[in-house]
């Protein structure tokens, strides 16, 4: 796991906004960040966790806790029928910021994603 600069990651899809507001009020009652999103390490693509991407932003946070993967090591495919989602395309949506709608790619991630513990401030670069 490391912390990674939110203004290197690049969305791969769209996210829900009521979704956001409700994770975000977990996140602050907890008081802590627990959950690294899960992070292409080539080309820093956020696979999943737009919804935690979107709050630390929101929040003003320098960097966010990330599982950085090697993508040929994910497994992906499409939630949608009308889309073809593959490793490449992936790639290619996110660094030309075409992103996909919300809930178009699944990932499936080698082994489990490790909780954490950060503090707000950690986040903010204080």
């Amino acid at each position: 796991m490391e912390l990674v600069d939110v203004s290197k990651l690049k969305p791969i899809e769209g996210h829900g906004k009521r979704r956001v507001q409700n994770i975000k009020k977990k996140i602050l009652m907890d008081g802590v960040w627990n959950k690294p999103i899960c992070v292409e390490k080539n080309y820093f693509l956020v696979l999943d966790g737009m919804h935690r991407f979107e709050i630390a932003k929101e929040l003003g946070f320098k960097y966010i806790p990330c599982e950085l993967y090697d993508y040929c090591d994910v497994e992906v495919w499409s939630l949608r029928s009308n889309y073809v989602v593959t490793r490449e395309s992936v790639i290619e949506r996110g660094i030309s910021g075409n992103i996909y709608p919300y809930k178009t790619a699944k990932h499936r991630f080698p082994g489990n994603v490790p909780s954490c513990e950060f503090l707000f401030d950690s986040l903010r670069g204080a």
